[in-house]
């Protein structure tokens, strides 16, 4: 579990520090929790299943940027794929929740997933 930025909502703007929010594994759970950011037109959104089976295949490429009161800021959600020369990690969707972008989350989730694709040699 990692901390990055604290952020709280005022009457005017979201403000942010950088110590306090959470990336963490997505669990079964987080399915009742992500729509804030799965309602945005931008955002691809599948079935049930489909994120159950990355889930359960990937579940270290699936993960969630918390805020402190429990909120899902963002998800990344990826797996390895490939054979021999070809193996790979690759990217099935990041998203944010447009109440918190523009405060470098993608990119946060994005070093994660490569972290963890050069952990298991997945170029």
């Amino acid at each position: 579990i990692f901390r990055l930025f604290s952020v709280r909502k005022n009457k005017q703007n979201i403000k942010t520090n950088p110590n306090m929010t959470t990336l963490r594994p997505f669990t079964c759970d987080d399915m009742y929790k992500f729509n804030n950011v799965n309602l945005d037109p931008l955002t691809e959104t599948y079935g049930i299943s489909f994120y159950m089976q990355y889930l359960a295949h990937w579940p270290e490429y699936f993960q969630v940027a918390e805020s402190p009161s429990g909120e899902i800021m963002g998800y990344i959600m990826g797996k390895a794929e490939g054979i021999g020369e070809n193996w790979h990690g690759h990217v099935t969707a990041l998203t944010v929740s447009p109440d918190f972008r523009r405060l470098g989350l993608a990119a946060t989730l994005m070093s994660f997933l490569e972290d963890i694709s050069e952990k298991k040699r997945a170029y």
